[in-house]
């Protein structure tokens, strides 16, 4: 056996028995235990081996085995560096022990970013030494990596007193994030989205306004020292429907306060995520409003999925009527300022891409944010589809977007999402014009995970 071999099988065997095999892990442990033997190998040659694909399928593993903190990488969580709060649709660490500030979001090399899913039995751990942050492997260095900085806003508090972090979470590098409640009405008689933990969260400061977290003032006010400090380029706001769709109400109203207090005529990559209007004219109200896009997130796309995933949302407003909105909107605001993700993983690939071909055609820009079962959900403990299968996915989306004369650039600059490394490695692949062995192109192109 030769000395190289010997070292890889230190790491072959404990990645994939760390990812979840048979579901999301499948394939990806192969090609990081290839990858990482190399490291292993040739320890001092580990920053060159990285590259944006490799670091790629770091951030693929990481986001799905999670990390592990010594207790060195809790060092200036909540102080100097972003702690995580408030994400409460898909809070990875629901049941994680936060007596002490937990990280919000790590930076990889080469611009990539993953959110910090805290699991102690993880073979990833990070840990500080003469204050710079590493990841490392089963005990092995890779690479330094950061948290993201704590914006200077989480430090101010709103004209009535309240932390301005409690109310409004940094994400993404520049977004802020407003999640108006923790509570969606489809809870009633058992009917909430199968995969969404919204109503398994308490909000930071318990409820504020009646059902909601926070006033359209408050937000208004903290949007204004955001954008103001130059961290924020976009806002999201989101949250659960309410009995008598009041959530589309209270979102018109912030929406007119946030642009008040910026001094604009709408708000700076503002997008509105909620339940489809039952009222088509609500669509024309959140337009004036100020909000530049607007989510309404079908979810699944076969019909018969929707009804069993999303039953709540099949009562409350109908798969039907949900199109025409989604139709309505991409009028109303323009091609491809109207989204709606369609979670992959929960259903079929070939019904998912007949999803994202038909809203596509429809000048809907279709998000294929990768399925996590979420502790809280009601699929929590199930598995999502192979790491391969995900890719699949990804890649054939990529092409439709492509043949659809979608920019890959836009996809690129928006958010961590693998969709968005993806469109970014084609990028590379096409102005550097890569060959079929560089990773890059397997990755992107091919969407084969063999490094």
């Amino acid at each position: 056996m030769s000395v190289k071999h010997s070292l890889e099988r230190r790491v072959t065997g404990q990645i994939q028995s760390a990812l979840p095999m048979g579901a999301a892990g499948a394939k990806l442990a192969p090609a990081l235990d290839r990858l990482l033997g190399r490291v292993i190998a040739d320890p001092k040659r580990s920053g060159s081996l990285f590259g944006l694909g490799e670091v790629f399928l770091v951030k693929a593993a990481l986001y799905l085995t999670g990390v592990r903190l010594e207790p060195s990488a809790y060092e200036g969580v909540g102080t100097i560096h972003k702690e995580q709060v408030g994400v409460y649709q898909f809070d990875f660490n629901l049941g994680v022990d936060k007596q002490q500030p937990l990280p919000a979001e790590l930076a990889l090399p080469h611009g990539l970013h993953v959110p910090v899913n805290v699991n102690n039995a993880a073979p990833f751990s990070l840990s500080r030494k003469k204050g710079v942050l590493y990841l490392k492997v089963n005990g092995m260095r890779l690479f330094p990596v950061e948290y993201e900085p704590r914006p200077k806003f989480y430090s101010q508090k709103t004209s009535d007193g309240v932390e301005m972090w409690k109310l409004a979470q940094h994400r993404l590098g520049d977004e802020l994030m407003v999640t108006y409640n923790t509570y969606c009405h489809t809870l009633k008689g058992g009917n909430q989205c199968r995969f969404c933990a919204l109503n398994s969260n308490t909000p930071l400061d318990g409820l504020r306004n009646g059902c909601f977290i926070q006033t359209p003032r408050q937000i208004a006010e903290i949007a204004a020292a955001a954008y103001g400090e130059g961290v924020v380029k976009r806002l999201e706001i989101t949250g659960g429907i309410l009995p008598r769709r009041a959530e589309i109400d209270f979102i018109l109203e912030a929406g007119k306060a946030i642009k008040s207090a910026l001094g604009t005529t709408s708000i700076p990559n503002g997008h509105a995520l909620l339940a489809a209007p039952n009222d088509l004219s609500q669509i024309d109200a959140l337009k004036e409003a100020g909000w530049e896009y607007v989510f309404f997130n079908l979810e699944v796309w076969d019909a018969h999925f929707f009804r069993a995933y999303c039953p709540g949302k099949e009562a409350l407003v109908g798969r039907e009527h949900w199109l025409k909105a989604l139709d309505y909107a991409a009028k109303v605001f323009g091609p491809g300022n109207v989204r709606c993700i369609l979670i992959a993983g929960l259903e079929p690939l070939q019904s998912y891409l007949e999803g994202a071909e038909y809203l596509t055609a429809h000048n809907i820009f279709c998000d294929p944010a990768p399925w996590m079962p979420m502790p809280g959900s009601q699929l929590e403990g199930h598995s999502s589809p192979s790491a391969q299968w995900h890719i699949d996915l990804l890649v054939k989306t990529l092409d439709l977007w492509e043949r659809s004369g979608l920019p890959l650039d836009t996809i690129a600059k928006d958010g961590w999402l693998a969709f968005n490394d993806l469109a970014r490695m084609r990028l590379e692949v096409r102005q550097q014009n890569l060959p079929e062995s560089d990773l890059r192109y397997k990755l992107s192109i091919l969407g084969d995970l063999r490094v």
